[in-house]
């Protein structure tokens, strides 16, 4: 089962489903991890579609609702 894993990638899934901010900067911020660690998550969000490239203000759109409706 899915659990609040420790991994960075799920809780920073988790915080954008939640508080509706995809950005690096804010992942940063709230997962408390480094500009390329965040960097990468964000690149792997949109890979997997759960948020859109970003803007020119480094904003995504997020594509998914909520988790339960993620999946293939």
């Amino acid at each position: 089962g899915q659990t609040d894993s420790d991994d960075p990638y799920e809780q920073a899934v988790a915080v954008v489903l939640r508080d509706k901010k995809a950005s690096t900067s804010y992942i940063q911020r709230r997962l408390q991890i480094g500009y390329n660690r965040a960097a990468s998550i964000m690149e792997r969000m949109e890979h997997e579609g759960i948020v859109g490239p970003a803007n020119h203000a480094g904003k995504r759109e997020i594509l998914v609702e909520s988790q339960n409706q993620h999946d293939e």
